[in-house]
Formats: structure tokens, sequence, C-alpha cells
């Protein structure tokens, strides 16, 4: 079980900005702020202990921010977010390969939220660092499956691609992309919490169980609102139905790191 469940779970605390408090800023407008990071990596230097935990998600943006609160004990494993765009990506993986206190092992890559998604992901795909582990994160609109075809045709060649989906639209979208990423043997990872409540990580890991072996409804996996039957279907998981969940599911990130490392002590993984 222990290798199910191994590094799963990425830190998002700067995904999406930190809500204001109701009632300080006029009706009718929602105002964010971001996460302090002097909050969240204290936290993530916690949970790192755990075996579950998987890298600490930051945007391009803040990767400076990041680096002057990083101590000399610190050797995170980074997962660099391409928030500000493709364009400066590049400048901001050199920087974070310069430094010896972190170790950059994925990129995460949105496509534009106004492009088409097919001709968006050849160019982002094109533009990427070539030795660079990404993920290429699709929108629930036109053109995702055709994009999905693009990450795929390029990880055929060798590139080291995924993709990757926010879980906090409609569970049949969401559904959806893990049954098409299924089809095209597509490793992809999901970002939850960060619009509204979504699936989490375990019935996201049963979801892609059941799409790996075809036998069994994704959309079911991912409705199930009782914890213990979701764990009791991941723990009755023979050795090839496991391996075949992870090689989907890489990682579910959530901006809450601690919480759903605790929703995992019923399947014996403790830090």
């Amino acid at each position: 079980m222990s290798a199910l469940l191994a590094r799963l779970i990425d830190d998002a605390a700067l995904f999406p900005p930190k809500p204001v408090p109701p009632g300080s800023v006029p009706r009718g407008r929602v105002r964010q702020e971001r996460v302090p990071l002097d909050e969240a990596l204290p936290t993530y230097r916690r949970a790192a202990r755990h075996p579950a935990a998987g890298r600490f998600l930051c945007p391009a943006s803040r990767f400076a921010e990041l680096r002057a609160r990083l101590v000399p004990e610190d050797l995170l494993d980074l997962g660099l977010v391409a928030d500000s765009g493709i364009e400066d990506l590049s400048a901001t993986l050199d920087a974070a390969r310069g430094e010896p206190r972190v170790r950059v092992s994925a990129l995460r890559v949105p496509l534009p939220g106004d492009a088409d998604q097919a001709r968006a992901a050849a160019v982002t795909i094109a533009r990427l660092p070539p030795d660079a582990p990404a993920h290429i994160e699709v929108r629930p609109s036109p053109g995702w499956r055709d994009a999905l075809d693009r990450v795929a045709a390029a990880r055929d060649r060798g590139a080291p691609l995924g993709a990757a989906f926010h879980t906090s639209g409609a569970v049949e979208g969401l559904a959806a992309f893990i049954s098409a990423c299924a089809e095209r043997d597509l490793p992809f990872v999901l970002a939850g919490g960060q619009d509204g409540p979504g699936p989490g990580p375990l019935n996201a890991l049963l979801a892609a169980a059941v799409a790996g072996t075809g036998a069994g409804d994704v959309r079911d996996a991912l409705s199930r609102t009782d914890p213990g039957d979701v764990i009791t279907d991941l723990l009755t998981l023979g050795e090839d139905e496991a391996d075949g969940a992870r090689r989907l599911l890489s990682a579910y990130g959530t901006p809450e790191i601690e919480a759903a490392l605790s929703a995992l002590r019923p399947m014996s993984i403790t830090g």
C-alpha cells in the first residue's frame, strides 16, 4: 500500500491566492490575497517527512520570493508552475536548477485561457525545455481531447510529458478527462480544492484504478462520499491494479497538505 500512496500529495498552498475574510470587501466583489511563503514553507517542511508527501508547487513568478526564504538545510522537491506564461519559464527553470536547495522534478504549464487548446498544446510542447518532465494543463472546454492527443503523440516520441486538470468542475468532466488519459496511456496530475469542493485524492486514485482496468464506473468512483467505502476498495486492489493507478495518477495537488495526509491514516500510511 505504501507504493500506491508514495509521493501522491503535492503541496499547492500557493494556489489559489488566499481568500480575504467575508465582509472586508464590497458586496458583489471577491478579493484575494497571496498566501505568504512564510506561512506555506514551514507547513511543507513538516509535511515533507511523510512518505505520501510530494512536491512543493511554486508559481514561476514567485520563485525569487521562495529562494529568498530558503534556509541552508532545505532540499525542496519543487514543482514549477508556469503561471506567467511559457515565455518566462526557461529563465526561471535555469535559476531553480542553479539553486542547490531545491530540486525541480516537474513543471506544470496551463494552456492560455483564450487559445485553441490543440494549437496551444503544440506550441507549448515545442517551446518546453526538452529534458524537463512537464504536465500540460487543459481546460474543460472544446478542444481538450485534441490537446491530449498532441501531448500523447509527443510522449510517444519520447518527450517526458503528461496532462493536468482541475478537480473543481463537474464530476462528469473530470471522469471524462481521466478516462481519456487512460485511453491514451497518458499520466496526469490533478489540482484539487482550488476553486471549490471536488473529489479528493483517494477518490481520484480509485478513479484512476478503475479507468486503468476498464472495469467499473469512473464517475461513480469520483462521486462517492463515504471515505470508508473508497478506502475499502483501494485496499483490495491487486498489485497490477495499484501500479496501473499510479502510472496514470502521478500526483494530486492540494492547498491543505496536512489535512490530505491525515486522511491517509486509515490506509496505514503515517508520517
